[in-house]
Protein backbone atom coordinates (compact mmCIF):
# COMPACT_ATOMS: atom_id res chain seq x y z
CA UNK A 1 0.00 0.00 0.00
CA UNK A 2 2.62 2.48 0.80
CA UNK A 3 5.16 0.75 -2.11
CA UNK A 4 3.13 3.41 -4.71
CA UNK A 5 3.32 6.09 -2.55
CA UNK A 6 7.24 5.82 -2.23
CA UNK A 7 7.66 5.53 -5.81
CA UNK A 8 5.59 8.79 -6.32
CA UNK A 9 7.65 10.75 -4.13
CA UNK A 10 11.39 9.85 -5.34
CA UNK A 11 9.93 10.19 -8.77
CA UNK A 12 8.65 14.20 -7.57
CA UNK A 13 12.24 14.75 -5.88
CA UNK A 14 14.33 14.07 -9.80
CA UNK A 15 11.94 16.15 -11.66
CA UNK A 16 13.06 18.90 -9.23
CA UNK A 17 16.77 18.75 -8.93
CA UNK A 18 16.79 18.28 -12.81
CA UNK A 19 14.97 22.05 -13.28
CA UNK A 20 17.50 23.43 -10.78
CA UNK A 21 20.58 21.82 -13.07
CA UNK A 22 18.57 23.47 -15.87
CA UNK A 23 18.28 26.46 -14.31
CA UNK A 24 22.06 26.89 -13.92
CA UNK A 25 23.08 26.05 -17.01
CA UNK A 26 21.54 28.87 -18.59
CA UNK A 27 22.58 31.50 -16.11
CA UNK A 28 26.28 30.47 -17.15
CA UNK A 29 25.31 30.60 -21.03
CA UNK A 30 23.97 34.24 -20.61
CA UNK A 31 26.74 35.39 -18.70
CA UNK A 32 29.34 34.23 -21.23
CA UNK A 33 27.07 35.77 -23.77
CA UNK A 34 27.43 39.19 -22.28
CA UNK A 35 31.11 39.22 -21.40
CA UNK A 36 31.58 38.02 -25.07
CA UNK A 37 29.70 41.49 -26.66
CA UNK A 38 31.54 44.19 -23.69
CA UNK A 39 33.46 46.69 -25.62
CA UNK A 40 37.11 46.50 -26.24
CA UNK A 41 39.64 48.96 -24.23
CA UNK A 42 39.38 52.38 -26.22
CA UNK A 43 41.88 52.85 -29.47
CA UNK A 44 43.72 56.27 -30.17
CA UNK A 45 42.02 58.11 -32.56
CA UNK A 46 44.20 60.08 -35.15
CA UNK A 47 44.06 63.50 -35.44
CA UNK A 48 42.62 65.33 -38.09
CA UNK A 49 44.83 68.14 -40.10
CA UNK A 50 44.42 69.98 -43.02
CA UNK A 51 47.32 69.50 -45.43
CA UNK A 52 48.72 71.38 -48.36
CA UNK A 53 50.48 69.59 -51.22
CA UNK A 54 53.79 70.94 -51.75
CA UNK A 55 54.61 71.38 -56.09
CA UNK A 56 57.81 73.10 -57.29
CA UNK A 57 57.48 77.02 -57.71
CA UNK A 58 59.66 78.99 -60.34
CA UNK A 59 62.74 80.33 -58.47
CA UNK A 60 63.78 83.89 -59.03
CA UNK A 61 67.00 86.12 -58.16
CA UNK A 62 69.53 84.66 -55.37
CA UNK A 63 69.53 82.28 -52.68
CA UNK A 64 69.81 84.66 -49.76
CA UNK A 65 71.30 83.15 -46.94
CA UNK A 66 72.01 85.18 -43.27
CA UNK A 67 75.47 85.28 -42.08
CA UNK A 68 77.44 87.78 -39.72
CA UNK A 69 81.23 88.82 -40.24
CA UNK A 70 83.73 87.51 -38.18
CA UNK A 71 87.87 87.44 -38.24
CA UNK A 72 90.11 84.98 -36.87
CA UNK A 73 93.29 85.77 -34.45
CA UNK A 74 91.35 87.65 -31.79
CA UNK A 75 93.80 88.38 -29.01
CA UNK A 76 92.88 88.91 -25.41
CA UNK A 77 95.45 91.00 -23.01
CA UNK A 78 95.97 90.28 -19.14
CA UNK A 79 97.21 91.79 -15.89
CA UNK A 80 100.61 90.11 -15.27
CA UNK A 81 100.84 91.37 -11.92
CA UNK A 82 98.14 92.63 -9.31
CA UNK A 83 97.44 96.64 -8.86
CA UNK A 84 94.57 99.01 -9.54
CA UNK A 85 94.09 100.75 -13.32
CA UNK A 86 95.30 104.04 -12.87
CA UNK A 87 95.18 105.10 -16.54
CA UNK A 88 92.95 103.46 -19.36
CA UNK A 89 93.93 105.60 -23.01
CA UNK A 90 91.58 103.30 -24.82
CA UNK A 91 88.08 102.72 -25.11
CA UNK A 92 85.75 100.30 -27.01
CA UNK A 93 86.39 101.00 -30.80
CA UNK A 94 89.37 102.12 -30.56
CA UNK A 95 92.33 101.48 -32.78
CA UNK A 96 95.73 100.19 -32.16
CA UNK A 97 98.98 99.16 -33.18
CA UNK A 98 100.94 96.42 -31.49
CA UNK A 99 102.97 97.02 -28.49
CA UNK A 100 100.62 100.57 -27.78
CA UNK A 101 100.11 101.57 -24.80
CA UNK A 102 96.57 100.95 -23.19
CA UNK A 103 96.37 101.23 -19.97
CA UNK A 104 99.33 101.53 -16.56
CA UNK A 105 98.73 99.73 -13.04
CA UNK A 106 99.21 101.87 -10.07
CA UNK A 107 101.53 101.00 -7.32
CA UNK A 108 104.77 101.07 -8.84
CA UNK A 109 106.31 104.10 -6.68
CA UNK A 110 108.55 101.47 -4.50
CA UNK A 111 109.28 99.97 -7.03
CA UNK A 112 110.72 103.28 -9.16
CA UNK A 113 112.60 103.79 -5.49
CA UNK A 114 114.34 100.68 -5.68
CA UNK A 115 115.57 100.71 -8.99
CA UNK A 116 116.99 104.32 -8.74
CA UNK A 117 118.48 103.06 -5.47
CA UNK A 118 119.80 99.61 -7.24
CA UNK A 119 120.98 102.62 -9.99
CA UNK A 120 123.10 104.21 -7.64
CA UNK A 121 124.55 100.64 -6.53
CA UNK A 122 125.68 100.07 -9.76
CA UNK A 123 127.56 103.59 -10.36
CA UNK A 124 129.36 103.08 -6.98
CA UNK A 125 130.46 99.44 -7.75
CA UNK A 126 131.87 100.86 -11.84
CA UNK A 127 133.96 103.23 -9.82
CA UNK A 128 135.13 100.99 -6.82
CA UNK A 129 136.38 98.66 -9.52
CA UNK A 130 138.43 101.79 -11.62
CA UNK A 131 140.01 102.38 -8.20
CA UNK A 132 140.85 98.79 -8.13
CA UNK A 133 142.19 98.15 -11.12
CA UNK A 134 144.43 101.45 -10.36
CA UNK A 135 145.55 99.38 -7.43
CA UNK A 136 146.10 96.11 -8.59
CA UNK A 137 148.20 97.99 -11.02
CA UNK A 138 150.45 99.59 -8.81
CA UNK A 139 150.67 96.42 -6.29
CA UNK A 140 151.96 94.26 -9.37
CA UNK A 141 154.40 96.92 -10.23
CA UNK A 142 155.53 96.91 -6.25
CA UNK A 143 155.60 93.08 -6.42
CA UNK A 144 157.85 93.07 -9.47
CA UNK A 145 160.08 95.03 -8.11
CA UNK A 146 160.59 93.68 -4.55
CA UNK A 147 160.80 90.30 -6.66
CA UNK A 148 164.25 91.63 -8.41
CA UNK A 149 165.33 93.36 -6.29
CA UNK A 150 165.36 90.03 -3.75
CA UNK A 151 167.42 88.28 -6.58
CA UNK A 152 169.84 91.21 -6.21
CA UNK A 153 170.24 90.56 -2.64
CA UNK A 154 168.88 93.90 -1.84
CA UNK A 155 165.09 92.84 -0.29
CA UNK A 156 164.53 90.05 2.02
CA UNK A 157 161.81 87.02 1.23
CA UNK A 158 159.32 88.58 3.67
CA UNK A 159 159.08 91.92 1.81
CA UNK A 160 158.41 90.03 -1.14
CA UNK A 161 155.83 88.01 0.16
CA UNK A 162 154.26 90.83 1.61
CA UNK A 163 153.98 92.64 -2.07
CA UNK A 164 152.58 89.31 -2.83
CA UNK A 165 149.68 89.52 -0.24
CA UNK A 166 148.98 93.09 -1.38
CA UNK A 167 148.91 92.56 -4.98
CA UNK A 168 146.51 89.07 -4.68
CA UNK A 169 144.53 90.82 -2.01
CA UNK A 170 143.39 93.69 -4.14
CA UNK A 171 142.76 90.90 -6.99
CA UNK A 172 140.46 89.79 -5.07
CA UNK A 173 138.37 92.98 -4.04
CA UNK A 174 138.53 93.10 -7.75
CA UNK A 175 136.67 90.24 -8.41
CA UNK A 176 134.11 90.43 -5.83
CA UNK A 177 133.09 94.08 -6.90
CA UNK A 178 132.43 92.42 -10.46
CA UNK A 179 130.58 89.76 -8.89
CA UNK A 180 128.45 92.57 -6.71
CA UNK A 181 128.08 94.40 -10.14
CA UNK A 182 126.19 91.50 -12.24
CA UNK A 183 123.90 91.23 -9.04
CA UNK A 184 123.31 95.06 -9.13
CA UNK A 185 122.62 94.41 -13.33
CA UNK A 186 120.21 91.39 -12.22
CA UNK A 187 118.15 93.49 -9.62
CA UNK A 188 117.96 96.32 -12.24
CA UNK A 189 116.31 94.38 -14.55
CA UNK A 190 114.19 92.33 -12.39
CA UNK A 191 113.01 95.69 -11.27
CA UNK A 192 112.48 97.32 -14.74
CA UNK A 193 110.83 94.11 -15.45
CA UNK A 194 108.17 94.50 -12.58
CA UNK A 195 107.83 98.40 -13.90
CA UNK A 196 107.03 96.74 -17.54
CA UNK A 197 104.23 94.46 -15.88
CA UNK A 198 102.61 97.60 -14.97
CA UNK A 199 102.29 98.82 -18.28
CA UNK A 200 99.64 97.30 -20.58
CA UNK A 201 100.45 97.14 -24.17
CA UNK A 202 98.13 95.89 -27.44
CA UNK A 203 99.12 92.43 -28.19
CA UNK A 204 98.52 93.28 -31.69
CA UNK A 205 97.36 95.67 -33.96
CA UNK A 206 93.71 96.17 -34.65
CA UNK A 207 90.46 97.13 -32.47
CA UNK A 208 89.88 96.89 -29.40
CA UNK A 209 86.53 94.92 -28.92
CA UNK A 210 85.89 94.56 -25.42
CA UNK A 211 87.38 96.12 -22.02
CA UNK A 212 87.05 93.71 -19.08
CA UNK A 213 87.88 96.67 -16.99
CA UNK A 214 87.57 100.57 -15.84
CA UNK A 215 89.91 103.14 -14.04
CA UNK A 216 89.66 102.19 -10.64
CA UNK A 217 89.83 98.55 -11.12
CA UNK A 218 91.60 96.58 -9.01
CA UNK A 219 92.68 93.19 -10.69
CA UNK A 220 94.52 90.49 -9.77
CA UNK A 221 97.91 88.60 -12.16
CA UNK A 222 96.04 86.90 -15.23
CA UNK A 223 92.79 89.31 -15.12
CA UNK A 224 91.53 89.81 -18.63
CA UNK A 225 91.73 93.26 -19.15
CA UNK A 226 91.19 94.13 -23.47
CA UNK A 227 90.30 92.38 -26.71
CA UNK A 228 91.18 93.15 -29.56
CA UNK A 229 90.28 92.30 -32.79
CA UNK A 230 92.56 92.35 -36.18
CA UNK A 231 90.44 94.06 -38.74
CA UNK A 232 91.61 91.58 -41.91
CA UNK A 233 90.71 89.16 -43.08
CA UNK A 234 87.17 89.58 -42.47
CA UNK A 235 85.19 86.14 -43.18
CA UNK A 236 81.45 84.70 -43.47
CA UNK A 237 80.84 81.49 -42.09
CA UNK A 238 77.28 80.40 -43.70
CA UNK A 239 75.12 77.22 -44.66
CA UNK A 240 73.98 76.17 -47.70
CA UNK A 241 70.95 73.65 -48.54
CA UNK A 242 71.92 70.60 -50.17
CA UNK A 243 70.33 70.97 -53.09
CA UNK A 244 72.75 74.14 -54.08
CA UNK A 245 75.72 73.04 -53.05
CA UNK A 246 76.61 71.68 -55.77
CA UNK A 247 77.07 75.44 -57.35
CA UNK A 248 80.08 76.42 -54.96
CA UNK A 249 83.51 74.79 -54.34
CA UNK A 250 86.95 76.50 -53.15
CA UNK A 251 87.76 79.44 -55.11
CA UNK A 252 83.95 80.32 -56.05
CA UNK A 253 82.90 83.95 -55.82
CA UNK A 254 79.12 85.02 -53.49
CA UNK A 255 78.02 88.43 -53.03
CA UNK A 256 77.65 90.33 -50.03
CA UNK A 257 74.59 92.42 -48.76
CA UNK A 258 73.72 94.08 -45.74
CA UNK A 259 70.82 92.66 -43.60
CA UNK A 260 68.91 95.42 -44.63
CA UNK A 261 69.17 95.80 -47.98
CA UNK A 262 69.73 94.24 -51.52
CA UNK A 263 72.55 95.93 -53.08
CA UNK A 264 76.07 94.44 -52.86
CA UNK A 265 78.69 96.10 -50.65
CA UNK A 266 81.40 93.03 -51.14
CA UNK A 267 82.31 89.91 -52.64
CA UNK A 268 83.73 87.15 -50.90
CA UNK A 269 85.69 84.29 -51.91
CA UNK A 270 84.95 80.52 -50.91
CA UNK A 271 88.28 79.34 -48.48
CA UNK A 272 87.14 75.91 -47.15
CA UNK A 273 84.36 73.37 -47.72
CA UNK A 274 82.72 71.53 -44.06
CA UNK A 275 83.11 67.69 -45.18
CA UNK A 276 79.77 66.53 -43.44
CA UNK A 277 76.79 68.03 -43.68
CA UNK A 278 74.36 69.36 -40.86
CA UNK A 279 71.32 66.30 -40.53
CA UNK A 280 69.58 68.62 -38.77
CA UNK A 281 69.13 72.04 -41.41
CA UNK A 282 69.79 69.38 -44.29
CA UNK A 283 72.64 71.60 -44.94
CA UNK A 284 76.54 72.20 -45.80
CA UNK A 285 79.20 74.69 -44.20
CA UNK A 286 81.27 76.89 -46.07
CA UNK A 287 83.66 79.68 -45.06
CA UNK A 288 84.65 82.20 -47.35
CA UNK A 289 87.17 85.29 -47.13
CA UNK A 290 85.32 88.98 -47.88
CA UNK A 291 87.55 90.44 -50.81
CA UNK A 292 86.74 94.30 -50.85
CA UNK A 293 83.74 96.62 -49.36
CA UNK A 294 83.84 99.36 -47.17
CA UNK A 295 83.38 99.90 -43.54
CA UNK A 296 82.61 96.40 -42.70
CA UNK A 297 83.54 95.26 -39.27
CA UNK A 298 83.55 91.80 -37.21
CA UNK A 299 79.79 91.18 -36.22
CA UNK A 300 78.22 92.47 -38.79
CA UNK A 301 75.08 90.70 -40.04
CA UNK A 302 74.74 90.31 -43.47
CA UNK A 303 73.10 88.13 -46.58
CA UNK A 304 75.43 85.91 -48.70
CA UNK A 305 73.65 86.20 -51.99
CA UNK A 306 74.10 82.51 -53.55
CA UNK A 307 73.09 81.95 -57.14
CA UNK A 308 70.44 79.71 -57.56
CA UNK A 309 71.04 76.06 -58.97
CA UNK A 310 68.80 74.54 -62.16
CA UNK A 311 67.83 71.87 -60.33
CA UNK A 312 67.33 73.26 -57.13
CA UNK A 313 63.48 73.78 -57.25
CA UNK A 314 61.91 76.30 -54.37
CA UNK A 315 58.32 75.80 -53.39
CA UNK A 316 55.43 78.25 -52.34
CA UNK A 317 53.66 77.25 -49.13
CA UNK A 318 50.90 79.03 -47.48
CA UNK A 319 51.74 81.36 -44.55
CA UNK A 320 49.39 79.16 -42.12
CA UNK A 321 51.26 76.29 -42.36
CA UNK A 322 53.78 77.62 -39.71
CA UNK A 323 52.96 77.03 -35.92
CA UNK A 324 54.48 80.39 -34.70
CA UNK A 325 56.82 82.47 -36.11
CA UNK A 326 57.75 86.06 -35.55
CA UNK A 327 58.72 87.35 -39.20
CA UNK A 328 58.97 85.82 -42.25
CA UNK A 329 61.95 87.78 -43.73
CA UNK A 330 64.41 86.33 -46.03
CA UNK A 331 67.16 84.17 -44.99
CA UNK A 332 65.70 82.72 -42.23
CA UNK A 333 64.90 79.23 -41.01
CA UNK A 334 61.44 78.07 -39.39
CA UNK A 335 59.48 74.99 -38.72
CA UNK A 336 56.90 72.95 -40.46
CA UNK A 337 54.87 69.82 -40.13
CA UNK A 338 54.44 67.51 -42.64
CA UNK A 339 52.15 63.85 -42.77
CA UNK A 340 54.45 60.75 -43.09
CA UNK A 341 51.97 57.90 -43.65
CA UNK A 342 49.86 58.55 -40.48
CA UNK A 343 51.93 60.56 -38.49
CA UNK A 344 53.22 63.72 -38.22
CA UNK A 345 56.97 64.70 -38.36
CA UNK A 346 58.70 67.64 -38.15
CA UNK A 347 61.22 69.61 -41.00
CA UNK A 348 63.01 72.37 -41.15
CA UNK A 349 62.86 74.87 -43.59
CA UNK A 350 64.78 77.61 -45.11
CA UNK A 351 62.60 81.00 -45.74
CA UNK A 352 63.99 82.94 -48.62
CA UNK A 353 61.22 85.44 -49.28
CA UNK A 354 57.57 86.33 -49.28
CA UNK A 355 54.92 86.62 -52.41
CA UNK A 356 51.64 88.33 -51.03
CA UNK A 357 50.30 85.26 -48.36
CA UNK A 358 52.60 82.87 -49.98
CA UNK A 359 56.54 81.52 -48.24
CA UNK A 360 59.25 80.69 -50.35
CA UNK A 361 60.68 77.93 -48.99
CA UNK A 362 64.22 77.36 -50.48
CA UNK A 363 65.33 74.12 -48.63
CA UNK A 364 63.37 71.20 -46.33
CA UNK A 365 60.42 70.26 -48.63
CA UNK A 366 59.86 68.00 -51.31
CA UNK A 367 57.64 67.82 -54.30
CA UNK A 368 54.59 65.93 -53.10
CA UNK A 369 55.27 66.67 -48.93
CA UNK A 370 51.91 67.05 -47.26
CA UNK A 371 52.22 70.05 -45.12
CA UNK A 372 49.80 70.61 -42.28
CA UNK A 373 47.93 74.05 -42.41
CA UNK A 374 46.92 75.51 -39.12
CA UNK A 375 48.92 72.83 -36.99
CA UNK A 376 47.17 72.87 -33.69
CA UNK A 377 49.10 73.77 -30.80
CA UNK A 378 48.93 70.07 -28.64
CA UNK A 379 50.51 68.57 -32.29
CA UNK A 380 53.78 67.27 -31.49
CA UNK A 381 56.06 64.80 -34.02
CA UNK A 382 55.09 60.92 -34.20
CA UNK A 383 51.30 62.11 -33.21
CA UNK A 384 48.95 60.49 -35.20
CA UNK A 385 47.11 62.49 -37.83
CA UNK A 386 44.65 61.74 -40.86
CA UNK A 387 44.70 64.37 -43.65
CA UNK A 388 42.32 66.13 -45.24
CA UNK A 389 43.07 68.45 -48.61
Amino acid sequence: MFQPRTQMFAALLLAVFSASLIGCGGNAQTSTSQAATQPASTVAQPLEVKVYNVVPSVARGDLLIPASLSIEGVAVTTSRRDGVISQLLVKEGSSVTKGSVIARLSGDEELRAQLQQAEVELDRLKVEQSQLEALIRLDRNEFEREKTLAKDGLSSQKDVEHAQFKFEAATLELEKSKVASTGARAKIDEIKAELQRSIITAPISGIVTHLYVEMGSSITKNDKLVEVSPTSPLQVKFQVPQPERTRLAPGSSVGISLIDGDSIVATARVSRIQPVADPASNTFGYVADIVGGKNLLPGLAVNVRVPRSVSGPNFLVPQSVFPVISEFRRGTAGTVFVVEGTKCAVRSVWINGLEGDQVEIASGLSTGDRVIVSPPTQLHAGDLVAAKN
